[in-house]
């Protein structure tokens, strides 16, 4: 049974936790002004996504730079107060808040500094009442219930009076808690409009002032850790499930999956039958969704490995009639499976990462982005004590979707490091066996169509996009450079954080989960959904979070 720590958190831990949050906020902060100025993915966005990327690095330090916090600090009101210059009349109101935000967290202590930060940057309602011109975006009450939330947390934290350094943490984790589903509510609002108050609105409500007086109440920290987990993730199934009632498919990839799944229930194979045009036909989308290659032809195979629409098939075989219900519950499994792997003053912050983070309700839930592979790698992660269950779900992984192939080399160099080489590979054996055996009867079947459409995302010649290096050249600040030299610039990035991270392992903490995808920023494609649980990733592999010490690997 896990026991709830009765001491003050290593300054270390704090700054990790807090910077993976502040992470979070300016992440769903670069997509609410995306949301707000209604333009598609821009060089502010890009911005946003490379402030990421620095505090990430930062944050899978063992010892993070004292000045982190202020760092942090900088980026977020850098890309606020920038938003309301664009987007406002005056950003003299985010100034203001940027300079409370300061002033707090000059008030705060030294190794709690990065939370008050996180405060203030994952309150992206700060979007609606300072970078809009009049419409607020929540509703009144709703907005209240958030200033509440984020007055409290504030407290918590430059409260001078002798707290204990525990029930401070907890506070503090259940007031950014409230912050974070308020921030999914404000991201709903942006992405589905409702008039009065809906039913989520009334539940976040209710989480904003319950959370706060939970972590006061004298009741078993068990149960209150169950009370309040389950508050938060029922409403944030709610705010996913306005989402999916009301918008319908609009991503290719989505209806893609889909349409593999019928191909196969049907007996046909389905990588040599399959047609993205066909598919978004099926589904009754714009043609223009569909993926292009350079020149704008569009493509037409099918992009992923096999068990990504495996994994669906038993639903839509039941009568699913729309899948990112299962990607919505995939989404809550994972945030339920990491929470019972973390010391219990840690779990509000780590779920803080999945209900106020944009990117999360943006492409597993409301564009249909499948997040099985994101949860085959977390079950690897934190199996790496079993010498077989480990690499059998990261092998799984692989077999899901190509994102997950990059963590290959630091997962093989950690155990490599850990266990000595003949273990490291004798994982890698299992797990790339996994992968092949699960694809290889459609490989079989349909050796060209598999290979062209499983190989498009890395090799295939398609047309550039995403909020990394790219975005720049794409919007004239700057050159566009050819594909491959961007393709070689993430592989040169990538091998110098995996050589870094091979020889100074001992300084780092969970850089051989985030790591492999900061690369991707530099990438000729560097889609968003790449980046969808980074700052959740933070919380997985760092071991000075769990429960206990990880157990020695068995047999």
């Amino acid at each position: 049974m896990t026991v709830e720590r009765r001491s003050e958190p290593r300054l270390g831990v704090a700054m990790r936790v807090g910077l993976a949050l502040i992470a979070t906020g300016i992440a769903s902060a670069g997509l609410g002004r995306r949301a707000l100025s209604g333009s598609g993915a821009d060089v502010p966005l890009a911005v946003a996504f490379g402030c990421v990327a620095i505090l990430l690095v930062l944050a899978s330090l063992q010892r993070p730079p004292r000045v982190s916090a202020w760092i942090g600090l900088a980026l977020a009101a850098g890309i606020y107060i920038a938003t309301a210059v664009a987007l406002a009349e005056t950003a003299l109101g985010m100034v203001a808040y940027f300079g409370a935000a300061a002033f707090a967290t000059w008030r705060t202590a030294p190794h709690l500094r990065a939370f008050t930060v996180a405060a203030f940057a994952l309150w992206t309602p700060a979007l609606g009442v300072f970078a809009t011109r009049g419409d607020t975006v929540l509703p009144m009450p709703v907005l209240l219930a958030a200033m509440f939330a984020l007055a409290y947390t504030v407290a918590a934290l430059v409260d001078p009076s002798r707290v204990h350094p525990s029930d401070r943490l907890r506070r503090t984790g259940f007031g950014i808690v409230a912050i974070a589903i308020m921030a999914g509510l404000f991201d709903r609002h942006l992405a589905v409009g409702s008039s009065g108050l809906a039913p989520d609105d009334l539940l976040a409500m209710l989480v904003a002032f319950a959370l706060p007086l939970l972590a006061h109440l004298r009741v078993r920290p068990a149960t209150r850790d169950v009370v309040a987990t389950s508050l938060v993730l029922t409403t944030f199934a709610l705010v996913g499930l306005v989402c999916l009632s009301v918008v319908p498919y609009h991503a290719d990839a989505v209806a893609a999956v889909h349409r593999m799944a019928e191909l196969f229930l049907s007996g046909q194979d389905p990588y040599a039958v399959f047609d993205l045009p066909e598919a978004l036909a099926r589904f009754r989308m714009d043609p223009e969704l569909a993926t292009h290659l350079e020149g704008r032809a569009v493509l037409h195979s099918y992009n992923y490995p096999a068990l990504s629409f495996l994994v669906v098939a038993p639903f839509v075989a039941l009568g699913v009639g729309d899948i990112r219900w299962v990607y919505l519950g995939g989404v809550l499994v994972i945030a339920i499976v990491v929470m019972s792997r973390l010391r219990m003053a840690w779990r509000p912050m780590a779920l803080a990462t999945i209900v106020g983070n944009a990117i999360v309700l943006r492409q597993p839930i409301l564009a249909g982005i499948d997040p099985t592979w994101a949860l085959l790698v977390i079950g690897a992660w934190l199996a790496l004590g079993r010498a077989w269950l480990s690499p059998v779900l990261l092998g799984l992984a692989f077999a899901a979707r190509q994102t997950a192939w990059f963590v290959a080399p630091f997962y093989v160099a950690l155990v490599w490091q850990r266990s000595g080489p003949r273990e490291a590979m004798r994982r890698a054996l299992i797990a790339a066996a996994i992968a092949v055996a699960v694809n290889v009867p459609f490989f079989a079947r349909a050796p060209e169509r598999f290979i062209d459409g499983v190989s498009a995302p890395i090799l295939g010649a398609l047309e550039p996009d995403g909020v990394g290096l790219v975005r720049f050249g794409l919007s004239g600040i700057g050159p566009l450079l050819p594909r491959v030299a961007y393709g070689a610039l993430a592989l040169v990035v990538f091998a110098v954080l995996l050589a870094v991270f091979v020889r100074w392992r001992r300084g780092l903490t969970s850089a051989p989960l985030v790591w492999p995808f900061l690369p991707l920023y530099f990438a000729w494609r560097s889609l968003q959904n790449y980046f969808v649980l980074a700052t959740l990733f933070v919380f997985v592999a760092d071991e000075e979070l769990a429960p206990e010490v990880p157990p020695p690997i068995t047999r």
